[in-house]
């Protein structure tokens, strides 16, 4: 390698970044997910039969 190609051993790498982004979306997903996509489902209105 020459001199002029400089190492940067803190940056981290581009797939190493999205594996970071994927680990913490796991660790958010269960409540996230619930509130986000999954609302609390609506009480079933009952109407009387007859």
């Amino acid at each position: 390698m020459s001199k002029t190609y400089r190492h940067q051993p803190d940056k981290p790498k581009p797939r190493e970044i999205k594996r970071q982004r994927q680990r913490e979306a796991m660790m958010m997903r269960p409540s996230a997910y619930a509130q986000v996509l999954l609302p609390e489902p609506e009480p079933p209105v009952w109407k009387p039969l007859g």
